[in-house]
């Protein structure tokens, strides 16, 4: 005869709901605290500095202004052109950096940049792409280490515990 909600509860048993069981199957269960901790700060790390990029696209697409720019620097021989610019009018001699950058401009040449007011260093290349899916790979990670802490934290709390007897 089953012993219904009374019976006692072993860790590592098929109790709780549906997702938490399945998570916890993917091994997250048999982490020890510092890989769970080191593993979620890491999550967290990432999802910020990813979200962080995806703001920065949004608030350029909200409000950012075609700005001239005079080129300083160029980068033409890493993985992606970049160059550094001062902006002209009106953020007159604010220096920053545009990575990617579709036309490869001499030192000295003068750019069109998309800038925010608000903020003159958060420029981009009006013809380079915005998007970038790591971005929304990275903020994707958010939702999996709340899931990871969520089955974590149930299962810690439902753990058997001994009972002070008077």
């Amino acid at each position: 005869m089953d012993s219904g909600r009374h019976r006692r509860r072993v860790p590592g048993d098929a109790d709780g709901p549906l997702f938490e069981r399945w998570v916890l199957s993917l091994g997250v269960g048999q982490w020890s605290t510092l890989d769970l901790v080191i593993t979620l700060g890491c999550l967290a790390l990432f999802s910020g500095v990813a979200a962080g990029y995806l703001y920065d696209d949004w608030a350029l697409n909200q409000r950012a202004q075609i700005v001239q720019a005079q080129v300083v620097r160029t980068f033409y021989d890493d993985a992606e052109p970049a160059v550094e610019a001062e902006l002209l009018s009106p953020h007159r001699g604010v220096p920053v950096s545009v990575e990617p950058i579709e036309s490869r401009p001499a030192v000295g040449d003068v750019i069109e940049l998309l800038v925010d007011p608000r903020k003159p260093t958060r420029v981009r290349d009006p013809k380079s792409g915005h998007w970038n899916a790591l971005h929304f790979i990275g903020v994707a990670c958010a939702p999996v280490g709340a899931a990871i802490w969520w089955a974590r934290w149930n299962r810690w709390r439902r753990r058997p515990r001994p009972r002070n007897r008077r």
